[in-house]
């Protein structure tokens, strides 16, 4: 194995750390107990799944002796850069309105500017395919699971 990190072993990294965050924030949400699980219960869950995934992940890379495994350099060559940094600042602008706007409107402006100028959808499914996810996931988590999600100006 040469001195450069291997796309596998970056890869890795990147989601044990992501693991680990995950964790490190079920803890300031509470875990409460098996019988009453705490807000944070899930997020522990997923946090551990994901950071001992990601170990076996690089332990993968480092003691199986691929010869095809990718060159970090090279998995970033010729990377379209527009998608994802779009994706990301949808995200982020979802997370700064959630509370103000609350879900259902939030997760409508970021669902239709997702299908509509990121995917290209016709106008008619952009507006769709958003009404329809968020309206079942109301139903599941706000009505039948009762969670409260945020209301926002709809007041819903």
């Amino acid at each position: 194995m040469g001195g450069e990190m291997n796309a596998e072993q970056a890869g890795g990294f990147f989601w044990a750390a992501v693991g680990m965050i995950s964790v490190y924030g079920s803890f300031h949400l509470g875990l409460g107990t098996l019988r009453e699980p705490g807000p944070g219960f899930l997020a522990f869950l997923a946090g551990c799944f994901v950071f001992f995934m990601a170990v076996i992940d690089i332990l993968q890379s480092i003691f199986l002796k691929k010869k095809d495994w990718a060159k970090l350099s090279a998995l970033w060559a010729k990377v379209n850069w527009h998608r994802p940094l779009i994706l990301l600042l949808l995200t982020l602008g979802f997370l700064l309105v959630l509370e103000r706007l609350g879900f259902i409107l939030s997760g409508f402006l970021v669902m239709f500017s997702l299908f509509k100028w990121v995917e290209r959808m016709s106008f008619g499914k952009a507006i769709i395919i958003p009404v329809v996810t968020l309206s079942l996931t109301y139903l599941v988590f706000g009505f039948l699971l009762k969670l409260n999600l945020p209301k926002g100006l709809l007041g819903f």
